[in-house]
């Protein structure tokens, strides 16, 4: 989300290069406060050129400076040049070989959220007009920073809404307890090693622990019969990722999972249900879920067989791509499964599902 992370970064980073070009400065830097524990944190910043901003991470005491706690405490802003500057921020500006200083506060629903300090190399007092170009960018960026943060509340409902559903589902099919959330780790993972954005992938992620969430519709006789399934039960059990992508498609927050879940069950070669689908017309998150799911099922117990190790399984994986999985799936999850050395991959499902991670942001 925007509000935290890289993407804020980024948004900082493009604010401190606007806020420098429109008034002619030579550079800007951007620190996020941190009330709790009284510091700023540089965060983002701009220097045009001939000069350049040094990334940095550095952390500055607010009490250390007065101007800075007066800024972010009141919103006023404050010019100076370095011979006018207060003593406690003339060694700094100096420091930076620069002559003037414009700092302003960001506001983020009602708290201060971040100094933008604007640097010259030139002696210049900055006009009033100017402050307020700056501080309208500010403001605009600030208001982005809310939006973001009211995405993440909803997110956050979601999340719990999908938790919801996933430990109702786990409370019938007794093979789906834990399951769900060890393959979604499974799928993140193999997500990563295709080289899909952490935005899709974390949707991948979420399918996969909601794939199975339409067994719900399913006689409960069909779910824990320890055996293989008549041509009728089959028949019914196989309705259940319509079951799913239908409980999941009125909520718009979840029109992204709906494909995913779906589809979850289609082959590559056009067997599988419930649309046939085949090859790449088959959603590539789904492709992902469906590789991840196989080798879970045949590496766990079930009360009619013992599970795979985890070399049969793979074996099993490999013999079935280009027939039932997409081959760069497979390669893709033997990657991840092989990366984490023998048995680790495994032993590392059943810590998740001893300590399951939080849904991901």
């Amino acid at each position: 989300m925007l509000a935290g992370g890289d993407d804020l970064a980024e948004m900082l980073a493009g604010l401190a290069r606007q806020v420098a070009e429109f008034i002619g400065a030579s550079a800007c830097l951007i620190s996020v406060a941190d009330a709790e524990r009284g510091i700023v944190r540089d965060r983002a910043g701009y220097a045009r050129p001939p000069h350049r901003w040094q990334r940095t991470s550095r952390e500055h005491v607010i009490a250390d400076f007065p101007r800075t706690a007066q800024v972010l405490a009141t919103g006023v802003p404050y010019t100076c040049t370095a011979s006018d500057a207060d003593p406690a921020e003339m060694p700094l500006l100096l420091e930076l070989g620069f002559r003037s200083l414009l700092m302003l506060r960001m506001e983020v629903e009602g708290e201060s959220f971040a100094l933008v300090e604007v640097f010259d190399e030139r002696r210049r007092l900055f006009t009033p007009d100017e402050v307020r170009l700056c501080q309208a960018l500010i403001n605009e960026s600030g208001a982005m920073v809310a939006r973001a943060r009211m995405s993440e509340r909803i997110e956050a409902a979601y999340f719990a809404t999908l938790g919801a559903l996933a430990a109702a589902l786990e409370a019938k099919d007794a093979y789906t307890n834990d399951h769900a959330s060890q393959i979604a780790e499974l799928a993140g993972a193999t997500c990563e090693e295709l080289g899909i954005p952490p935005a899709a992938a974390r949707i991948v992620r979420l399918g996969a622990l909601l794939h199975d969430i339409g067994k719900i519709g399913i006689p409960e006789e069909i779910l824990r019969k320890p055996g293989p399934l008549t041509d009728d039960e089959r028949h019914k059990m196989q309705q259940h990722p319509d079951i799913g992508a239908r409980i999941l498609e009125p909520v718009p927050y979840f029109a992204d999972l709906v494909p995913l879940v779906r589809a979850s069950h289609e082959r590559w070669d056009g067997r599988g249900y419930p649309d046939g689908l085949r090859a790449e017309e088959i959603p590539l998150g789904s492709r992902v879920i469906a590789v991840c799911d196989a080798f879970h099922a045949m590496t766990e117990d079930r009360v009619y067989r013992k599970a795979m190790s985890q070399e049969g399984a793979i074996a099993e994986i490999e013999r079935c791509a280009g027939t039932q999985f997409d081959p760069t799936c497979v390669t893709a999850l033997i990657a991840v499964i092989r990366g984490s050395g023998a048995g680790a991959a495994r032993d590392r499902m059943v810590r998740i599902a001893r300590h399951p991670p939080p849904h991901p942001h």
